[in-house]
């Protein structure tokens, strides 16, 4: 009889031993309805995850649109200077010597702009029309009012343009160009230094290589044709006078007594 209890009870603490194994194995073993939950928190958090990746440079996006406006802004600029032959500090130069460096123009490429073309005419070399409104954006300005060098070395500058590519390869110059070119031709007329005879037909000259080259629908109504018809320059007196900004007067106003 002792032994039947002893077997017993030994039977039922392996029974007790087996159960509490399970207990620990499902205690273990995460359940489908735990997974299932974790898998949808974790798509939840997904979207969240990427929008706060998305958020978080907020401050650096006005910097950057800022930085990318100025960049813009300088890189319209040069491409306004690079098309109107207008000469930019430093940035020529570094081109230049970029240039040398790769042997594009060897170490002493010569510097093309207005000054340059301008000792090329003086040294009586040929120019083209684009060189021309390099100078005349540069010495001389939209409003025609060049510096005394220029009006000196104008006649010289006839002469090169007249030396420049004859009539049969000639190419018709683009009309912002010619535009350009020529309302500062007829800006010129007006000045003073103008009325001398040898500017005067060197301007006349210029105005006639302008017409030859100008696009057809353009020739109409070229006002430096117009300017420059007259073979001699206007009398001192004749010239009219550049427009002045009228201001306005102060009204007069009168208390009644």
């Amino acid at each position: 009889m002792p032994k039947d209890k002893e077997k017993d009870t030994d039977k039922k603490k392996k029974k007790e031993a087996k159960a509490a194994k399970e207990d620990k194995e499902e205690a273990s073993e995460p359940k489908e309805e735990d997974k299932a939950e974790d898998d949808e928190s974790e798509k939840e958090e997904a979207p969240k995850r990427r929008k706060r990746k998305r958020k978080e440079p907020k401050g650096s996006t006005m910097m950057d649109k800022l930085w990318n406006l100025i960049t813009l802004g300088i890189a319209g600029g040069l491409m306004y200077c690079r098309y109107n032959g207008i000469p930019v500090p430093y940035v020529d130069d570094f081109i230049l010597y970029m240039k040398g460096q790769a042997g594009l123009g060897g170490s002493g490429a010569q510097r093309h702009d207005a000054h340059s073309t301008l000792a090329d005419v003086k040294d009586g070399k040929a120019i083209v029309l684009e060189d021309l409104l390099m100078q005349l954006n540069r010495f001389c300005g939209s409003r025609g009012r060049c510096s005394d060098d220029y009006w000196e070395a104008l006649p010289n500058v006839a002469i090169g343009l007249k030396r420049g590519p004859g009539t049969w390869d000639r190419k018709p110059l683009k009309k912002a160009k010619a535009q350009e070119i020529d309302d500062i031709l007829a800006k010129m007329a007006k000045q003073p230094s103008a009325r001398k005879l040898p500017n005067w037909k060197a301007l006349r000259d210029i105005s006639k290589e302008l017409f030859d080259v100008t696009p057809k629908s353009m020739k109409p109504s070229l006002a430096s044709k117009l300017a420059y018809e007259s073979k001699t320059p206007p009398a001192a007196g004749s010239a009219e006078p550049e427009e002045e900004e009228k201001k306005p007067k102060d009204d007069i106003v009168v208390d009644d007594l």
